[in-house]
C-alpha cells in the first residue's frame, strides 16, 4: 500500500484513503476495536491536504495539530467521544501492519501524546471560538435539525441568516471570522530535491549575463550624477546615451533606457537624491562581485512589472501582479525540471489571468504579450533559456530561484538533504520529478548500498502503486510481479485549505 502522498492530485489521494480506511477499518474489526471510520478518514486527509502527505510517518505535533486545531476548526461534529480511541488504534494499526516507516514516533510515544491530549482535545471542540466559518454555520445548521445534505433547506437557513431570522451570538463569529483572517491560505508545494551549481558555474553564468551587464554599464555610466526630469526619467539626451550603451542594436532605446533605470533603482545600484540619479555608495563593490549583483538584480526584477510590461490601451493584468506572473513561471520550471512547452505555458498564463480576473484588467491576449516581455528580460539575465517553443530554468537561474525561495522561508532540498531518507520518500520524490529520478535514486542507494536495496525490495512488495513499484524494482534490482491500483504521480498546483 502507498503510503505517502505529499501533493498527490485529489484523484489519486480520495481512492487510496478509502483503501487505507477500509483495510484499517477491517484490521480494527479482526482485532475487536470499536472505531470511528469518519474521523480516521479526516485524520488521514488533514494529513496530505495541509500536511507533507506521508501518512507512514507519525510525530507528536502532527497529533497536536490534529487533534487541537484540525478538527476543532472543520470537523462538523457533536459526537467526538470516539475519536482518541479511534486514533490509538490507528496507531497499533501501522505499527501491526508494517506501515509506519522508520522515522515514524514509537508507538509508546504517539500513545501517550493521545492520552495527554484526550482532555483538551474535548475542550477545543466544544470550544465555539474555535471553528472556522463554514463549521460555525454548519453547526448552527444542526442545531436547527437540518440536514447538511439538503441543499434547498440549506439554502433557506443561509437567506433566513441574511434576514436576521437566525439568533448567533456575534462575538463568537467576530472570533472565528478573526481565526481565519489570521490563518495561512495555502500550503506550497513540496519541491524536489535539486542539487545547485557550483560557485565556479554560477560566478560564469554572471559573468555571461546580458542584463547584468546592462546595469552594471548603465551604474558606472551615472558617474558622479546625472540629472532627471521632473517625473524621475532620464532626460531625451541622456536616455539615447544610454540606449547606445547597453543596447546599439535596439529599436525600443526609450523602453530599454527606461526598464535599466527602473531595474537599477530597485536593486539599489543607484538611488535619486534632490533630482539628481547618484550611485549607491555601498554598491560600489558588485561592480566586481557581478554573483552579488546578480542575486540583488533578480529580486529587484519581481518588483519592477511596470517597466518591464509598460501598461497600454489593452490592460493586461500583468504589469501590476508581475512579481506573481514571474514566481509561478519560475516554480512550474523548477518543479518540472524540463523545458515548458509553449502550450504548458499558454496554459499557465491563462489561469493566472483567470485567477487576477476580478483583481485588475484583461485580456488574456494582452497578458500572454507581457509575459513574453518578463520571460526576454529573464533570458537576458540567464536564469531561464526561452524560445517561441519552450522555456526552461538554466542552473543559473536554479541557483537565483532557490536562494529567492529560502528567503520566503520556504525548504528548499538538495540530494544530500534526503539521502537519509527513507525508500518510499524517495521514491515518491522520483516519481514526482522523473527527470531527476536516475541521479537521485542512484546516489540515494550508492549512500547506503546494502539497506537500500533491501528497503526498495520491501516497498516493492508492499506499495500498491504501479509507478512507485516499478521504480524500486528497478534500483532495487530486482523485478517482482505486477499488482493493480494503477493511479498517476502528477505533481498539482497548490492546495488550498
Amino acid at each position: 500500500m502507498r503510503m505517502v502522498w505529499t501533493d498527490a492530485p485529489e484523484d489519486d489521494f480520495y481512492p487510496a484513503r478509502d483503501r487505507l480506511v477500509d483495510a484499517f477499518t477491517r484490521w480494527a474489526r479482526r482485532a475487536g476495536r470499536d472505531v470511528d471510520p469518519f474521523m480516521a478518514e479526516v485524520l488521514i486527509e488533514q494529513r496530505w491536504s495541509v500536511g507533507d502527505g506521508r501518512l507512514c510517518r507519525w510525530q507528536p505535533d502532527d497529533l497536536r495539530y490534529a487533534l487541537l486545531e484540525y478538527f476543532p476548526r472543520g470537523v462538523t461534529t457533536r459526537e467526538w467521544s470516539d475519536t482518541i480511541p479511534t486514533m490509538h488504534a490507528f496507531v497499533d494499526f501501522l505499527f501491526d501492519a508494517d506501515l509506519a516507516d522508520a522515522k515514524c514516533a514509537d508507538a509508546d510515544v504517539l500513545h501517550a501524546v493521545l492520552n495527554g491530549l484526550a482532555a483538551a482535545f474535548d475542550a477545543a471542540m466544544a470550544d465555539e471560538t474555535r471553528y472556522g466559518p463554514a463549521k460555525f454555520w454548519s453547526m448552527r445548521m444542526l442545531d436547527a435539525g437540518i440536514n447538511l445534505d439538503d441543499q434547498d433547506a440549506m439554502s433557506a437557513f443561509i437567506a433566513d441568516v441574511q434576514a436576521g431570522k437566525v439568533p448567533y451570538d456575534q462575538t463568537v463569529l467576530d472570533r472565528v471570522v478573526e481565526n481565519q483572517l489570521t490563518e495561512e491560505d495555502e500550503t506550497p508545494p513540496a519541491l524536489p530535491p535539486i542539487d545547485p551549481p557550483t560557485a565556479g558555474e554560477v560566478a560564469d553564468a554572471a559573468a555571461e549575463s546580458i542584463a547584468l551587464t546592462r546595469l552594471l554599464r548603465f551604474t558606472e555610466w551615472v558617474g558622479e550624477g546625472r540629472e532627471l526630469t521632473r517625473g524621475g526619467a532620464l532626460t531625451p539626451d541622456d536616455a539615447a546615451e544610454v540606449s547606445a550603451l547597453i543596447d546599439p542594436a535596439s529599436d525600443d532605446g526609450a523602453y530599454e533606457a527606461a526598464l535599466v533605470l527602473a531595474w537599477a533603482r530597485e536593486a539599489r545600484f543607484v538611488r535619486v537624491v534632490k533630482g539628481r540619479l547618484v550611485p549607491v555608495k555601498a554598491a560600489a563593490k558588485l561592480v566586481t562581485d557581478r554573483v552579488a549583483a546578480a542575486h540583488r538584480a533578480f529580486e529587484a526584477f519581481h518588483l519592477i512589472g511596470r517597466a518591464v510590461c509598460p501598461p497600454d490601451d489593452r490592460e493586461s493584468i500583468v504589469p501590476y501582479r508581475a512579481d506573481d506572473f514571474t514566481f509561478a513561471l519560475l516554480m512550474a520550471m523548477y518543479l518540472a525540471q524540463r523545458p515548458i512547452e509553449y502550450d504548458e505555458l499558454e496554459e499557465i498564463v491563462g489561469h493566472l489571468a483567470d485567477d487576477f480576473a476580478g483583481a485588475g484588467p484583461g485580456p488574456e491576449d494582452a497578458a500572454a504579450r507581457d509575459v513574453q516581455l518578463l520571460l526576454t528580460q529573464l533570458d537576458l539575465l540567464g536564469a531561464i533559456r526561452h524560445d517561441p517553443a519552450r522555456t526552461s530554468l538554466t542552473p543559473f537561474g536554479t541557483a537565483l530561484f532557490q536562494r529567492h525561495l529560502r528567503g520566503m522561508g520556504i525548504d528548499v532540498p538538495t540530494v544530500d538533504d534526503v539521502l537519509d531518507e527513507t525508500a518510499e520518500v524517495v521514491v515518491a520524490l522520483a516519481a514526482d520529478t522523473p527527470t531527476i529520478a536516475g541521479p537521485l535514486l542512484t546516489r540515494w542507494r550508492d549512500h547506503r548500498p546494502e539497506a537500500a536495496v533491501a528497503e526498495l525490495r520491501a516497498l516493492a512488495a508492499r506499495t500498491d502503486d504501479p509507478e512507485h513499484r516499478a521504480l524500486a524494482e528497478t534500483y532495487g534490482g530486482r523485478r517482482l510481479a505486477s499488482r493493480p491500483h494503477a493511479v498517476s504521480a502528477r505533481r498539482p498546483k497548490k492546495r488550498r485549505r
